[in-house]
């Protein structure tokens, strides 16, 4: 009789670096909440998924290959593709384990969410413009309209509502290349559009090159370089060079020796190497400088957490906001000011928290009728008591 293999606890946690190439497989065919899930089975599950250079960029590759076996109705065929085609064109531009989990999430939400027909005439209006394209008359496709790429994270109505208000003027937007500005067909579209009496597209021009993800990588650029001023090193001084105990002179070496000995054979030194041993508690200091690395590298993880709300109470149109392109979600922030926006379903409960409020923010919520209100908080005036503002 042969005797039952055992499985002990400790070897299902060290699964992952015993049989790396099963696990990964394993992980592959998994979706990507319960990837994450399997991320906090254990210590040993997690320093292999920090450790993973490659795991999400097979997801990924999964993620595509399923995204485009979807089948949609005819009638909402143009839309899917409309997607589909923006978030391809991310996956292309992936190029760290990051951004090929943040895409396999997103292509997995994508096939999730539900598709619907909107701005009939800005489609009809794309598909000219694609066509123009297949015939060389264009140097990109445009893209749009921006609807088709934003989601709300909250399916209330109330909420639906103020955030459709808030962002009607740029629901209808087209994007199109910076190049094809003056191209002739797209010349005659917006002359079409100005005459028109039906709701035309407004129109935004992008520098295609820079792609979908290469707004916000430039921005982390600019952020993290120094400013011309501090950087003086290339400079040429016309002052006379001043000696300093940095230049290597019979003196400094001197003083220098004088130090390490006096140093060494200090009284305080001695006690120490005369009472210490290294098998001691390690100092605090090293303990604290310890603690400060790990939450460094905690918040440089592609697994950081998200940074905290901007309001305490309230959120904004861009945290409730789910969109699939960060060029998008920047373009939103610059022009809409969504970030800046916090929404509140009930408007009546902002009178309880007039004081909590931050002049650059606007409240956006539902009145008693069902009417969106705004409410700038900056415009506010504070007399004898009273919080006087004016309510749009």
């Amino acid at each position: 009789m042969s005797a039952a293999v055992s499985v002990t606890p400790s070897s299902w946690a060290k699964f992952p670096f015993s049989h790396p190439c099963s696990f990964q497989k394993i992980m592959v065919m998994l979706d990507t909440s319960t990837i994450l899930d399997c991320r906090v089975v254990c210590t040993d599950w997690r320093d292999w998924f920090t450790a993973s250079k490659t795991v999400w960029s097979s997801v990924s590759s999964r993620m595509v290959a399923r995204v485009l076996r979807r089948r949609m109705r005819t009638e909402l065929e143009q839309v899917w593709d409309i997607r589909l085609d923006l978030l391809l064109e991310m996956v292309d531009e992936c190029w760290t384990e990051e951004q090929e989990m943040t895409m396999a999430i997103r292509i997995e939400r994508a096939t999730k969410q539900s598709i619907w027909c909107e701005f009939d005439d800005t489609l009809k209006v794309i598909s000219q413009l694609h066509q123009a394209f297949y015939r060389g008359l264009m140097a990109s496709p445009c893209v749009g309209p921006v609807c088709i790429f934003l989601r709300s994270k909250v399916a209330h109505p109330s909420v639906l509502k103020v955030m459709g208000e808030t962002l009607a003027r740029h629901l209808n937007c087209v994007i199109i290349d910076e190049r094809d500005k003056e191209a002739g067909v797209v010349r005659q579209c917006l002359l079409r559009a100005m005459i028109s009496c039906q709701q035309a597209p407004r129109w935004v021009f992008k520098d295609m090159d820079l792609g979908w993800l290469g707004e916000e990588e430039e921005e982390n650029v600019q952020q993290h370089q120094p400013e011309p001023e501090d950087c003086n090193e290339n400079q040429i001084s016309d002052e006379p060079e001043k000696l300093t105990p940095s230049k290597i002179s019979f003196s400094y070496i001197l003083s220098s020796i004088f130090k390490l000995v006096s140093g060494l054979f200090s009284p305080l030194t001695l006690w120490r190497m005369l009472t210490t041993s290294q098998s001691e508690v390690v100092p605090v200091t090293t303990i604290l400088e310890g603690d400060e690395e790990e939450e460094e590298e905690e918040k440089s993880s592609l697994y950081s957490t998200a940074p905290p709300p901007a309001h305490d109470l309230f959120p904004t149109v861009l945290e409730l906001l789910d969109c699939d392109s960060p060029w998008l979600k920047n373009m939103l922030i610059k022009k809409a000011g969504i970030d800046k926006i916090l929404v509140v379903p009930k408007f009546e409960e902002v009178t309880k928290h007039l004081e909590d409020l931050g002049a650059e923010f606007t409240v956006a919520g539902l009145d008693m009728s069902g009417t969106v209100c705004q409410l700038d908080c900056g415009a506010l005036a504070r007399e004898e008591g009273a919080v006087v503002g004016y309510i749009d």
